[in-house]
């Protein structure tokens, strides 16, 4: 499928002993449950990532791996053979995308870069995000991705599925550097292309290099993505007809003629709430390290957990003009995003984590934070499922397998002990998460 165009320290281990307990048994990675070809899903409360209201005692008909039939009981008839599994005082969900994640190869685990690779999609998946768009990865780490990418077809699928942009182009000068970096991502067989503008840096994608690159894209059936941190820039791509700005704009407020831009260009916005925190956070030890929702996810975080406690590091940041800076934009992205999405303009979850150079980007746990940020920034929790469900699939062009429970789709689902639309921190309450019709099993 394709998304085109049209160590714990002493001292924390000490003090997190009590948290771990209550993690125990739960997995570092997830493992694929075996069942039966046709499994009927009832009693649950069940939304649907369109928007729509939800369907309470819902009945779902899951059928080799794909949703068959969907609705109040009395609409849909349950085949003959069919296990049923009660889902009664449960919410029933789409399984989450991630429109902006980095499935990236971390040298410094000592790990195979394939065993790494499937660790993070394990992880994403066991928090519930079951796809990953993959936007901007190291050369070295495609091949294996693309390998992940094209093996998510079967239906026995134990970790997020994947999908990926290739590496960004940085510092592109001409046309012919753009062009060039088009066609070479492509060639790849990449699902998008990206590129980067700093905004500040001497040497970054020029107008001229990036005008390249989204029509050489174009001309190559694929969309392309842009980071971005401030206007100009964001209406300078957008006039040069990107298809989707992977970051907040977070110098100020967007005007009016920006907007009606985005809706009438069908332009996507991803906030990437979490991206800022992680600039910030760690000038002290942040309470959600411990968290046992967070601790959910040890296996892959405890490494970045110890750089995060060094007190040296603290220091450092509380002193960095630049990480003190990102506080301001950080506020100035939530009024932006309240804006937009008061407008119309389609928003996709999305979170920037696992960038391989960026530390402390919790793969999992940083896309629960960004929904209720998104919340929190004025978005109704029904708004923030769709972005992050049947919009992010969308966004990514990738709804007519994904995103949304109905039939024909995948089902990539999430089981919810509590309803996310009275408060959207309740996408935490995780019973369990489903890949293609079959339940993933916390490993210990």
């Amino acid at each position: 499928m394709k998304l085109k165009r049209t160590h714990l320290s002493t001292g924390l281990a000490a003090g997190l002993v009590g948290a771990l307990v209550v993690v125990a048994g739960l997995p570092s990675q997830p493992s694929l449950a075996q069942g039966p070809a046709v499994t009927v899903l009832t009693g649950a409360r069940m939304i649907d990532g369109t928007g729509r209201a939800a369907i309470e005692q819902a009945t779902v008909v899951i059928n080799s791996g794909r949703i068959e039939a969907v609705g109040a009981p009395s609409t849909v008839k349950v085949p003959a053979g069919a296990v049923r599994v009660d889902m009664s005082g449960k919410t029933i969900i789409p399984g989450f995308i991630n429109a902006h994640a980095h499935v990236n190869h971390e040298p410094a685990t000592k790990m195979p870069v394939r065993d790494d690779l499937l660790l993070r999609l394990r992880t994403y998946a066991d928090y519930g995000i079951t796809t990953a768009v993959s936007l901007g990865s190291q050369m070295a780490d495609d091949q294996e991705v693309l390998k992940l990418r094209g093996e998510q077809e079967t239906i026995a699928l134990d970790r997020a599925r994947v999908y990926t942009s290739g590496p960004s182009l940085r510092n592109g000068r001409t046309a012919e550097e753009g062009r060039a970096f088009a066609d070479r991502n492509a060639d790849s067989k990449v699902d998008i292309i990206k590129f980067h503008i700093l905004g500040t840096a001497k040497e970054d994608v020029t107008p001229e290099a990036y005008r390249a690159v989204i029509d050489q894209a174009h001309k190559r059936g694929l969309r392309t993505v842009a980071h971005i941190f401030y206007l100009k820039d964001a209406k300078g791509t957008v006039e040069s007809g990107l298809d989707i700005l992977g970051h907040s704009v977070r110098d100020q407020d967007v005007d009016a003629a920006f907007i009606a831009e985005l809706k009438r260009r069908n332009v996507a916005y991803i906030p990437t709430l979490t991206r800022d925190v992680s600039v910030f956070v760690y000038e002290s030890t942040p309470a959600f390290f411990k968290d046992p929702f967070f601790l959910r996810g040890i296996t892959l975080y405890r490494r970045e957990m110890d750089m995060m406690l060094d007190p040296g590091r603290q220091a450092k940041m509380r002193t960095d003009k630049l990480a003190q800076s990102i506080k301001d934009a950080l506020k100035q992205a939530e009024r932006n995003l309240k804006i937009l999405s008061d407008a119309g303009v389609a928003i996709a979850m999305g979170s920037d984590t696992g960038s391989f150079n960026n530390p402390g980007r919790w793969q999992g746990y940083f896309e629960h934070t960004e929904m209720e940020m998104m919340a929190k920034a004025g978005m109704t929790p029904m708004q923030v499922l769709v972005s992050a469900t049947g919009g992010a699939a969308r966004v990514m062009q990738l709804d007519g397998q994904l995103g949304t429970i109905q039939a024909g789709k995948w089902a990539d689902l999430v089981v919810l002990t509590a309803n996310p639309l009275t408060d959207i921190r309740n996408t935490r309450k995780i019973d369990s998460v489903w890949i293609a019709g079959r339940r993933l099993n916390r490993g210990t």
